[in-house]
């Protein structure tokens, strides 16, 4: 699945399609991968001496960081004026589960649609649903629905329209979408759903679990009589959305924008927004969608591209109408590493392959500082990559006993060679650069790895056939996120075939601990685990720039997701 960078502009209710596998797939960290200069000069910065792979750039431009939606008060007056974002790309339809792209959830979600339940902030708060309760047992979750709310075309909601949303995710096995299938494995402890009465629903678990709880915070709710018994794509909202949200869907002229229109019908306390109209101008020339920023006619560009990152950013350039932010999304990239191939399985080799990946010079060269080198997943805070070690390296291989017995050069097991295939994207700039360095210290240590390029439904489709040995990928973290689709022995994401004894117990109490703050210490537990036992190769943490015009109030953001719901406008 590709994701396009910087269209995965959510509301603040926590991480839908982020916590979404990102198959990078083209490029280490994303669309923000272009560069590919050659090395131009030395540096001493190891003991190997090594070319530089850029000429020196400028320090970064000032930026500014945007709140967390929570915090952003409500607009000052009423709803007035129209906001205008720019889209990179045209998503196929605007069914949140019909196979797409994050455009698709950059329209629509907390804007369009709601949930049933708010998690921002770490805790539970009802959204549509009105209040909730937990049976003694664990085992049932009675959910009360909001009375007095209306779809947009003026249909009433209620449970009929919870049903028609919740049961096509709990059979995963006739969905398409990942984003569909990542949310039915959200739902994985639902065993069914009982109609109470007009107003109440059961959830019936197979375990207790919190997380099922948790998992309603990021389904959008969809219309029963839009979408039952109709394939996603098929659905009128593929082409019209009908939500309960504080946006209607008004227009979508294909090629150009895609409309919405403040929805005065909509329930919730005014000032609910603070602009009459958002247009998504859709322009797929990253060139012109910077010029029309800088003059104005663009309120938002959600991601400025990395040719364009620094130079094109600077307050010279930007003439004081618009401000650069530096949204921090938790979006990490790795190396998929197969366990089930010889030697990849030895935790001892991973180490050694992870030192031999020099981050923090291909961070500094080439990604100009938007990726920061991590060592584990970030859900449990920071953690520092071990720095680039060929010597290190060379003796963890020695000690996992790959050996070259025959002195040919190569590490071998019983006469062997050891002999690794890398999986890369054909028209990725950055990451060959990147994998061929990589591969040249592989040798250097005595491992040899063929760098294979292939389009990205064939990377996807080895992947998902684990015929692969190393493969770029990309995960977007969230908040309180459940991280077991990724690292998980059953996860639906878990290519690498990692199965840890030492997670297993942590799994079972995540899933029935209270709540965000009752997650937090066994999040950080199952992120140190990790970091030990490097079941991927783990590389960047990656920044995403952008711009605001500087008549814009009210913005905030998670990670790279913008809330534009309390978004209001100079006259």
């Amino acid at each position: 699945m590709l994701f396009f960078h910087g269209q995965a502009s959510r509301s603040a209710r926590g991480r839908l399609i982020a916590a979404t596998l990102l198959a990078c797939l083209g490029a280490t960290v994303g669309a923000g991968c272009r560069s590919s200069k050659k090395p131009t000069k030395e540096t001493a910065a190891h003991p190997t001496t090594k070319a530089d792979l850029t000429p020196p750039r400028p320090e970064p431009p000032p930026s500014g960081a945007l709140p967390d939606p929570a915090s952003v008060p409500a607009p000052p007056h009423a709803p007035a004026g129209t906001l205008h974002v720019h889209l990179e790309s045209e998503p196929p339809n605007l069914h949140p589960y019909a196979p797409g792209d994050a455009a698709v959830r950059a329209v629509t979600d907390g804007l369009v649609y709601q949930t049933l339940i708010d998690c921002a902030g770490g805790e539970y708060r009802p959204l549509l649903a009105e209040s909730w309760d937990v049976s003694d047992d664990g085992m049932r979750i009675a959910i009360r629905m909001r009375s007095g709310v209306r779809w947009h075309d003026h249909h009433a909601f209620g449970v009929l329209d919870v049903q028609a949303t919740l049961e096509p995710l709990l059979r995963r096995s006739k969905l398409k979408s990942t984003e569909a299938n990542l949310l039915g494995a959200e739902l994985e402890d639902v065993d069914s759903i009982e109609l109470v009465s007009e107003r109440t629903i059961r959830l019936v678990l197979k375990r207790p679990s919190d997380l099922a709880l948790r998992a309603l915070c990021d389904v959008p709710i969809l219309p029963d009589h839009l979408v039952r018994d109709v394939r996603p794509e098929a659905s009128p909202i593929a082409k019209q959305p009908v939500g309960t949200g504080p946006f209607r869907f008004a227009s979508w002229e294909r090629g150009k924008r895609i409309r919405l229109q403040r929805a005065p019908e909509a329930w919730g306390p005014p000032p609910a927004v603070g602009v009459e109209e958002i247009v998504f101008d859709l322009d797929t020339d990253g060139v012109r969608a910077l010029n029309r920023t800088r003059r104005g006619e663009l309120d938002i560009l959600p991601h400025v591209l990395d040719v364009h990152y620094p130079d094109q950013v600077e307050p010279s350039t930007l003439h004081g109408t618009t401000a650069l932010y530096r949204l921090t999304p938790d979006r990490t990239s790795f190396l998929v590493v197969n366990h089930r191939h010889e030697p990849l399985g030895d935790a001892r080799v991973r180490r050694a392959m992870a030192l031999l990946w020099d981050r923090d010079r291909f961070a500094r060269e080439l990604h100009k500082e938007l990726a920061r080198p991590i060592g584990g997943p970030v859900f449990g805070g920071p953690v520092a990559p071990a720095a680039y070690d060929r010597a290190r390296a060379i003796k963890l291989l020695d000690e996992a006993g790959y050996r070259d017995t025959n002195a040919d050069g190569v590490r071998d097991r019983e006469g062997r060679p050891i002999r690794l295939t890398m999986l890369e994207v054909a028209g990725s700039r950055t990451l060959p650069v990147e994998a061929h360095a990589f591969a040249l210290e592989m040798r250097k240590a005595g491992l040899l790895v063929d760098v294979v390029a292939t389009d990205a439904a064939t990377v996807q489709a080895r992947l998902q056939r684990g015929e692969f040995d190393l493969a770029p990928m990309m995960w977007e973290e969230q908040p309180d996120e459940d991280p077991s689709p990724l690292f998980g022995p059953d996860g639906l994401f878990n290519y690498t075939g990692y199965d840890s004894t030492t997670l297993a117990p942590l799994w079972d109490r995540l899933r029935v601990a209270p709540g965000a703050a009752g997650r937090r210490p066994l999040l950080e537990q199952i992120a140190r685990v990790i970091a030990e036992e490097q079941p991927v190769i783990f590389l960047y943490r990656t920044d995403v720039p952008a711009l605001v015009s500087t008549r814009v109030h009210g913005l905030g953001a998670i990670g790279d997701r913008l809330d534009l719901r309390r978004v209001w406008l100079d006259p």
